[in-house]
């Protein structure tokens, strides 16, 4: 038998909903008669007229007996898991939102659908760095969310998973390939520098990453990503931000919100590309003294993070062209190891003059040593693995650069006809992002479809386009609910 809506109920007493014998249809009445009170004292806030309320409400508590039934099955799965939360039938689960502010208007299976992959709620838009391999294509912006509307979104999932006893909502389906860490994160920005997201609420009070990576943790149960390509070492807030980071973080208990803690070192920051432009136009005192303040960058925030560095979740992710780029001198292996060199010998100077002085990080040589180590460890596994999509096809054009290298965007027509026909089930298309303003897209970074859905949240204000969105290919409701799958019941025992 399969875990359907085929479960009926009978009359409604003073206790709420009494099911009545597996197959037996239930009589055709009103939901109330004189005689029975109805049971609406601890009914949700809900707006409307007071009879869909209590139409509503009355669904609402069969619903949640259909999830029990379903949190009792999956008790006993072996395999449990790799459950599916859209393996059940949404159709038997319609109710168990109501009253939640932030899902009104929303189906379950609009909720399914955006919950599973739920790979971005991006808490803030934009960037200033302008780094030239940028997928993203950011540009400075101030769109953020309010912690007002970001708590809508993470109680209102809380409130979701407690009435569906804590249901995996957000299972994967994405290929064995792209089956890491990464994937089974939900990363708090897209086209943003995690040093630079901190939130306001209306009075002003500031919610920085550490807030943010544990209410999503502690809401949704979904650990988060950290990165970050450094910051201006003269910039005291930012600096004295990045050292609360590297102490909150250092902590075992904190560090297990996140999958990874990142910093991005890559030959493609802008102040790199100006100093390799001045270089090329002759100006040599120009490109050695902002090569210097790149390198110095980069050296400073590997420093303050030294209290992560043996921890397995941190990582350096350095990025270039790979061997079989033409005209990439600047910009390849070669360079970034030379970089690198250059970034570890800063790093050791400044670790002798902690030495000598306050000590904070380091007591012996041999502790400079290996920290050195471990850094060339983390540093020098270079990524390659570059695509054509955001600023990266300018930046190669400019530079004359040529590489074989994926255009993310020349199978968007057909990736897109596969999701009208194929709906959530796509392989390799499988995430999702709620933009700022609540509205969601499927996604996988190179490319964009919008959707019909979107999130109740207070401030619906206008938010920067997302890269390569393809508008004229929109997801609509019926290509997304275009197949249901339910479960058997028989799959559990």
């Amino acid at each position: 038998m399969r875990i359907t809506a085929n479960y009926y109920y009978g009359n409604i007493n003073k206790n709420g909903i009494v099911p009545c014998n597996k197959g037996q249809q239930t009589p055709k009445q009103n939901y109330f008669s004189p005689s029975v009170s109805s049971p609406t004292s601890n009914m949700p806030a809900f707006e409307g007229s007071l009879t869909k309320n209590i139409i509503e409400y009355l669904n609402f508590l069969k619903v949640k007996k259909y999830a029990k039934i379903v949190e009792k099955e999956l008790a006993n799965e072996p395999n449990g898991d790799k459950f599916l939360f859209r393996n059940l039938s949404m159709e038997a689960m319609e109710g168990i939102q109501y009253g939640i502010e932030v899902f009104k208007g929303l189906s379950m299976k609009d909720i399914q659908y955006m919950s599973e992959n739920l790979h971005v709620i991006a808490v803030k838009r934009g960037c200033k760095n302008m780094c030239g391999y940028c997928y993203a294509d950011a540009k400075p912006s101030n769109r953020e969310m309010s912690w007002e509307d970001f708590k809508l979104i993470t109680d209102g999932y809380k409130k979701l998973r407690k009435r569906l006893g804590n249901l995996p909502l957000f299972g994967e389906n994405m290929t064995s390939g792209n089956d890491t860490l990464l994937y089974r994160s939900t990363e708090l920005f897209y086209d943003s520098d995690c040093i630079d997201i901190a939130i306001k609420d209306k009075k002003g009070n500031i919610y920085d990453f550490t807030k943010l990576s544990s209410e999503l943790y502690n809401s949704l149960g979904r650990r988060t990503v950290f990165d970050t390509s450094g910051w201006d070492p003269n910039n005291k807030k930012l600096q004295e931000r990045a050292e609360k980071y590297a102490e909150y973080f250092s902590k075992p208990e904190n560090m297990a919100q996140l999958n990874a803690f990142s910093l991005s070192f890559n030959c493609f920051n802008a102040t790199y590309i100006a100093a390799v432009k001045a270089l090329k136009n002759g100006d040599k005192e120009k490109y050695l003294r902002l090569k210097n303040k790149f390198t110095d960058r980069i050296a400073n925030a590997l420093y303050t993070f030294t209290p992560l560095v043996k921890d397995k979740k941190f990582n350096v992710m350095t990025r270039s062209f790979g061997d079989n780029a033409k005209n990439a001198h600047y910009f390849d292996f070669s360079t970034m190891f030379e970089l690198g060199t250059d970034v570890l010998n800063k790093l050791a100077k400044m670790y002798s003059n902690d030495l000598k002085g306050e000590q904070k990080y380091v007591k012996s040589n041999a502790e400079i040593e290996n920290l050195i180590n471990l850094y060339f460890s983390k540093i020098y596994k270079f990524d390659a693995n570059l695509n054509s999509s955001g600023r990266m096809g300018k930046f190669m054009r400019d530079f004359k650069i040529t590489a074989p290298m994926q255009d993310h965007t020349e199978s968007t027509v057909i990736m897109a006809q596969d999701l009208k026909t194929g709906g959530r089930y796509h392989r390799y298309l499988g995430m999702k992002l709620i933009d700022t303003d609540g509205k969601v897209y499927h996604m996988d970074y190179a490319r964009f479809f919008p959707t019909e859905i979107q999130l109740n949240l207070k401030n619906k204000s206008e938010t920067p386009k997302l890269a390569n969105l393809r508008e004229d290919f929109p997801i609509s409701k019926e290509d997304i609910n275009r197949k249901e799958v339910l479960r058997d019941i028989s799959d559990f025992i």
